[in-house]
């Protein structure tokens, strides 16, 4: 059993109060480069709706998890079949 004192740990990048937190400099370095610090701060606090998880929305959905934002909701409204699983 879990101590009642003891939190779960925080995703990645998250303060535990729901604020933001200090970027890890070396997971994101690349981001920071490119983005700056304020593009990833607010990257940090969004919350993303995929629509369509054909080829390029499973790309993008990953691509938005590594990049790090705070959530991500997957919606595919069509039902999965056998000529999903080549879909690139």
């Amino acid at each position: 059993p879990v101590s009642p004192s003891v939190s779960p740990p925080c995703p990645q990048g998250m303060a535990k109060n729901g604020a933001e937190a200090e970027i890890d400099e070396g997971l994101y370095s690349r981001q920071l480069y490119v983005l700056g610090h304020e593009a990833m701060k607010r990257m940090q606090t969004s919350n993303v709706l995929v629509s369509g998880l054909r080829g390029l929305g499973v790309e993008v959905a990953k691509n938005l998890v590594l990049g790090g934002v705070k959530s991500v909701t997957l919606h595919d409204p069509d039902p999965a079949t056998w000529s999903d699983l080549a879909s690139q």
